[in-house]
Order: C-alpha cells, then structure tokens, then sequence
C-alpha cells in the first residue's frame, strides 16, 4: 500500500506541477522531463510505431500503471509462495508454462485425458513446451489446477480495475500485460510516463512524429554499430574464430547441445517471435536482473548458422553474453585474440557505452580492474593480447590462492607484487604507481556481482532448421505460430535490447528476506474466490530475490 501511495502521490504533483508549467513553458518542461528520462525516451522509440501507439495511450492513464505494478508484486508473491516447496529446477519448468497464454488452462479442463489427447492439445503450442507441459500434467495436475485458478482470480482483479475506462485504453492495457518490459520502463519513469501521456492526449500526431524521426537515428546507428562489428570480424578470421568457440560454450553454459546450436537455420530465424512471462507470476525470482523475454540462443551471440553453414551476422552480442565473457577472467586468457578485439571495438565506441553491449561491458570490466588495467592498455600494441593473458591466468591463480588462504586474502596489486615474475607485464605497469596495501582481508573481485543468470533453455521448432541434405538450398516454410506475419519481431527484441544494459537492475547476491507486503487491495471479485492448497511435494526450496518493489 505504501509503494502504490506513494506512486499515486507523485503522479498527482507531476499533474499539479504539469498544468501550472503549462501556463508558463509546457515545452521547456517536456523537453527537461525527456533529457532526465533518456533511456525511456529512447527504449520507447525503438518500438515499431503501432506498438508505440498501444504504450502512448496507456501513458495516458499513469494511475492504472502505477496499480498494475502493485498488482502485480502481489501476484507474483502468491505465486512464489504456492510453488516455494519445488526444487529450482522444477520451479523454472513451472515458469516457463506460464509463458504459453491458454496452455494451464487447456491442460486442466480433466484430468482424465489420456497421453493421446493431452498431445492432440500441446500440438496447438510451440514444440519447446510440449515435454514440459505432458510432465507436469502427469505429475503436478493438483498444483496446475491452482495455477490457472490463481491466473483466473488476477485476470478478473484485471478487468474489475479497468472497469470504466474508454475501450481504447482497456485494448491497451490488454496489449501492455503482454510487454511487461515496457510496463517496467514506463512505472520505473513515472515523471516521463505522466509528462507524455499529458503531451500525448494533446497532441498523438506531433508524438509519434517525434518518435519516428527518434527511432530513425537510434536504428540507423544501431545498425552502423552492429556493421561495425560485423566489418571488423569479417576482416579478423582468427578473431572470428575465437568469437565462434566463445558463443558455442555459452551455448553450452546455458543448455544446450552441440546437435542444436551447430544446425543450420532459416533466413527468417532473427523473426522468431518469443513468449515473455506472465504478468501476473513474473520471471524466476533468483534470476539477478530483469528477465521477461526467454530467446534462443543465436540473439546473444548476435550470430547464427544459415544455410551452408555461412555464418550470418544480424547484431550485437547480448548484454547477457558478454556479462558471461567477463565475469570469468578464463575467457580473457582462452580467447585472448577475441578480447583485444573487444578493446579495440571499444576504444572506437567509447561514446555508445550506455547502450552498446561491448563497449558497456569492456568499460564495466576496466572499471572493476583499475588495480591493474593502468593507461598503456589504451595504446594501440601488440602487448595488449599477451596482457590478457596475464590477466586470466593471475585472476585465475589469484582466485585460488584467497580460496586457499581466506585468513590473508590478496587483491590484485598485492597478488602482483607477491608473484610479479609470473606476470611480467602486469607488474611492470602497477609498479610505476605507488601500490597502497589494502587490509588483509581483501575479497576476491566477483564476490560483489552476481554470477550471469542461467538463461531458459529455448528449443529451436523444426520448421527453423535447414535439413542437412539441402544444406545450401533456401526453405520456403514458415513459422506456423506466426499469426501476424506483418509484426516484426526482431525490431521489437532489438527495442527490449538495445537499452538493456540501462535497464538491467544488477542486484546484490543476498537481499533480506521479503516481508509480508501490504500493498494494493484489489476490488472485490465478482467470481467464487478459489481455494488454494499447497503443494504436497516437497524439495530444496529455492532462493527468493524480488528485484522490483
């Protein structure tokens, strides 16, 4: 109740402030809220324009954004709570059923279906969920039952708070549950929210014309970006292959088999169209930052076999790929060709580090590392990629040794004094400045950050992959779940991620445990309200960490 009141509270002095502005400089207000909210400025504009005409009318009503969020905090402390006994395992496959609109729904109409006809169902959703689905139907039909009932109860508090409205802001609002990343960007920016809605229901064409020639800019140098990179590894085959080995052991890191990320796929694959969340339960509670959109995993690498086997470069790696690069200082020995590539990358993109996802990590990773990445790393030598080496192997040694000895923990200028034979050009650039010892007990660097999320597991559907026989030949087929084949949704996945790096909340490796919460009271259900049992099942209990209050 609390967090909604004082949402509400600023929503109406923004309004107060807004109208009295108006009188005086509406447009030197506007432009000041847009500089202070320049990542929502920009994440919103690089939606394709209808999409942005669903986000601008919900920002006309900011007192239902500011619920939604209250409702939805609450929902998804119920559901955390009912399936808190399940393994994490388990509790992610639970997740991701939740992900598929109708699926819960079309299981537990009986529980007397046979296998034959809980396939004829699932042959309606996408083959990544199927095993899945037919698990759980068999094994947790209970626990499903009070899902949907739970799905059911929040979409009927749902329509209850729109209850009133025009129908083309409850048409919104049913689109927007649907984008929970924007519904995100839009309460965690309620100045920018309150400030646009305002400007929107005045003037929607002066809007979406702004918005256009924005979105414009941002793609155009978003593409000159991603060409950048393409250009540089094209003309760098020894980098190209090491950026190759890199993405096929993320693959691996985050379950998949060699068989699935070495087949061949379609030309239309960057247009898959991925299933977020669910509103109302949101995403796994452990994962450290916001996590609505599950995609394979060809968009973080930024790559993907096409047919032939011709690699084909359509973006950037993912923020979540290079979080994985950097957080294990192996990968800056094993692939110390490709870690140079990404220093100089950077040094060209050094303006772009807010939203870039390599110049934003290599300059995290610089930051994180100033004990011993001193300013002859800048230079343009061949040094650079024997400093790497250094670099993974004494962070590696390093690691090991304050494991070893957790009573005489050494940071990095120690570690380096201790064993500057072994790092020569390490320690040789450290010694030119005075090295203040720390206290002993200094942590070892990745104690502070989160370890990079174990992203779902996406199974790549059939109708994506290139045959191996007609390897060079073009499939004419299409993906069969796509209804609307006018949506492009690989510009909205490149929107979700091109400000991904502002977005993401990096939260702390251990948060207080969550309090019982008193926050929004829905209306009262016009519904029988559902009784709700516990699961009898019981397992290691995973741990809670709620990112948004």
């Amino acid at each position: 109740m609390k967090n909604l009141f004082i949402a509400l509270s600023i929503i109406f002095v923004i309004i107060t402030g807004l109208n009295c502005s108006a009188q005086d400089n509406n447009k030197s207000l506007l432009r000041q809220v847009m500089q202070n909210n320049q990542e929502a400025v920009d994440a919103i504009a690089m939606y394709p324009t209808e999409t942005r005409k669903i986000i601008f009318v919900a920002t006309e009503y900011p007192e239902v954004i500011a619920k939604l969020n209250a409702m939805q905090n609450n929902s998804q402390e119920s559901f955390e709570m009912l399936i808190s006994s399940f393994s994490k395992e388990e509790q992610e496959k639970i997740w991701n059923l939740t992900r598929f609109d109708g699926l819960i729904s079309d299981l537990v109409i009986s529980n007397k279906k046979s296998e034959e006809e809980i396939n004829n169902i699932l042959a309606n959703y996408p083959e990544e969920i199927r095993k899945t689905a037919l698990e759980k139907f068999k094994k947790n039909y209970v626990l499903l039952v009070q899902i949907d009932n739970m799905n059911k109860c929040f979409s009927n508090d749902f329509n209850l708070l729109l209850n009133g409205y025009p129908p083309e802001a409850i048409n919104s609002f049913k689109e927007m549950i649907k984008m929970p990343e924007v519904l995100n960007i839009l309460f965690d920016h309620m100045q920018y929210t309150v400030v646009v809605g305002d400007y929107y229901k005045k003037n929607p064409e002066r809007v979406l014309h702004k918005t256009d020639s924005l979105n414009l800019v941002l793609t155009q140098k978003n593409t000159q970006e991603a060409n950048d990179w393409k250009q540089s590894l094209n003309d760098n085959p020894q980098v190209q292959e090491e950026y190759v080995q890199a993405a096929q052991e993320y693959a691996g890191d985050n379950g998949y088999q060699s068989e699935d990320y070495n087949t061949p796929l379609t030309p239309d694959v960057t247009n898959y169209n991925s299933n977020s969340f669910n509103w109302w339960f949101g995403f796994p509670s452990w994962y450290p930052y916001d996590y609505w959109n599950p995609y394979p995993y060809w968009y973080d690498w930024g790559f993907y076999y096409g047919p032939g086997r011709r690699i084909v470069f359509f973006g950037l790696p993912s923020a979540y790929f290079m979080d994985w690069y950097f957080y294990n200082p192996e990968h800056c020995s094993k692939y110390a060709e490709l870690s140079n590539h990404y220093y100089n990358y950077y040094n060209s993109h050094r303006n772009s580090i807010n939203y870039n996802s390599i110049s934003h990590s290599v300059n995290d990773w610089r930051n994180g590392n100033k004990d011993v990445v001193k300013g002859d790393w800048d230079k343009d030598n061949p040094d650079r990629i024997q400093r790497f080496k250094e670099y993974g192997q004494m962070e590696t040694d390093r690691k090991k040794y304050n494991i070893k000895n957790p009573q005489q923990q050494l940071g990095q200028s120690e570690y380096l004094q201790k064993k500057h034979n072994k790092y020569p050009l390490l320690s040789a650039e450290v010694s030119k400045e005075q090295v203040t010892m720390r206290d002993s007990k200094v942590q070892f660097n990745h104690d502070n950050i989160p370890e990079p999320v174990k992203k779902p597991t996406v199974a790549i559907p059939d109708h994506y992959k290139v045959e191996q026989h007609h390897a060079n030949e073009v499939p004419l087929t299409r993906n069969p779940n796509s209804s609307n084949q006018s949506v492009n949704f690989n510009q909205i996945r490149n929107a979700q991620q091109y400000h991904q790096n502002t977005w993401k909340q990096i939260q702390p490796q251990s948060q207080p445990a969550r309090q019982p919460q008193q926050n929004y009271n829905p209306p009262p259900r016009q519904q029988e309200n559902h009784q709700v049992e516990q699961p009898v099942r019981q397992n290691t209990q995973a741990p809670s960490n709620n990112k948004r209050k």
